[in-house]
């Protein structure tokens, strides 16, 4: 029996979005606070373990639902849910339950549903870093077994494992073939998905920025951002696409607004495949602001970590590295420069109390020599009035004779 359980989980998915409103319209002409992006950034990562914890007791309560199910249509729809899930929580998970929603549907003899989660295996294995995998599961599936759904993912794989592999590529000439066969890809992707669908827009918007077509590419991201959920990892992965937009443009003010949206949406949904927050880092390093370019590295990479995706460490693993070291180096300048700055105070210190002792020591001495010399004035000053008693008397006296 053939059955679109591949397109209800989807709408599932959408339904269980976290957003609360659908954006009317966005439109860049507003003045962008980065500070007060910053601060929302970093008060998001400071409860980023209770976003985590809320989002894995809901995984949990789903996990249950499947193991007590006694209906096997609706255990091969939790399995599916939980796959999508796990997508951008853990992507180990996410293949196993992919697969064990494959092996379900087989059993079911859902041979379209067991295609369509073929070719999803295939689509997670290319962000996990298993290319050879992916090319030969995709090796597996029968295109004529394929839902449109699962049709376009199976093109979206195949794209991206020769995109990966021209990415990863040393040798020029097999390089330059992989990025044929990528938009080769590319090209029947397009074909087979929908106009207008968020799977075409979000693969015509970059041929737009690679063309140079950025006021295009802004309108199809403005489509894009209109028919999804503020709040939501959707959301957040539109945001993400619109800062690539402005990287190109030049626009780094508004690049790192875009990226802060996205960041914030993935952090509130427990999303720990970061990329948002890598990019942040990236340029916010580059342009010297190390100690916040550390934090949001270290953040992702702890993220990423747990979500144990091969390639993605390969890729954090440098910055993280050139991050850490210009921070330490900046910390370094510092502790060198407070080194400097307290032996300079010991010095001055130390030259004000030798001052001070030598200035009391010469105030002690004036002090007894002023004593000394007052009571030397003292003496003369008695003296003096000797003498003068002395000749008052000789003249009385001489008075007298006469």
């Amino acid at each position: 029996m053939k059955t679109t359980v591949f397109l209800l989980l989807l709408l599932l998915s959408a339904s269980m979005s976290r957003g609360q409103d659908v954006n009317a319209g966005h439109k860049d002409d507003m003045e962008v606070d980065l500070p007060a992006m910053y601060d929302k950034v970093d008060d998001a990562i400071s409860q980023a373990e209770r976003y985590i914890t809320d989002y894995s007791s809901k995984l949990l309560d789903i996990r249950r639902r499947a193991e007590d199910c006694s209906d096997p249509g609706q255990r091969l729809m939790l399995t599916m849910q939980l796959s999508d899930m796990y997508e951008s929580f853990n992507g180990d998970s996410s293949l196993v339950y992919a697969l064990r929603a494959m092996q379900q549907a087989e059993q079911l003899g859902y041979t379209d549903t067991a295609a369509d989660m073929r070719a999803r295996m295939a689509y997670l294995c290319t962000f996990l870093g298993s290319q050879t995998e992916s090319l030969t599961i995709l090796g597996q599936i029968d295109k004529s077994a394929l839902s449109h759904d699962g049709l376009c993912y199976y093109y979206r794989s195949y794209m991206m494992v020769y995109g990966n592999l021209g990415g990863n590529c040393q040798i020029p000439s097999m390089r330059d073939e992989f990025y044929r066969i990528h938009h080769l890809y590319m090209d029947s992707l397009l074909a087979t998905a929908t106009p207008g669908s968020e799977m075409y827009l979000g693969h015509i918007q970059p041929q737009l920025v690679e063309a140079g077509k950025y006021e295009e590419a802004l309108k199809v991201n403005d489509e894009r951002l209109n028919t999804t959920q503020e709040g939501t990892h959707e959301n957040a992965i539109i945001c993400y696409s619109r800062y690539t937009i402005y990287q190109a443009m030049g626009n780094s003010e508004m690049a790192k607004y875009w990226l802060c949206c996205s960041a914030l949406d993935d952090i509130r949904n427990a999303v720990l495949d970061q990329a948002s927050l890598l990019s942040l880092a990236d340029m916010l390093n580059a342009e010297g602001d190390l100690e916040r370019a550390n934090r949001y590295i270290s953040f992702t990479w702890e993220c990423n970590r747990r979500y144990s995706p091969r390639m993605r460490s390969w890729q954090i693993a440098p910055l993280l590295s050139a991050i850490e070291g210009n921070f330490q180096s900046k910390l370094d300048r510092k502790s060198r420069f407070l080194t400097l700055t307290s032996v300079c105070l010991g010095v001055l210190a130390f030259l004000f109390i030798a001052c001070a002792f030598y200035f009391s020591r010469r105030l002690k001495a004036l002090t007894k020599a002023n004593t000394a010399l007052e009571a030397e004035n003292k003496k003369l000053s008695g003296t003096n009035d000797i003498l003068r008693a002395l000749q008052q008397r000789a003249a009385i006296d001489a008075g007298s004779a006469h």
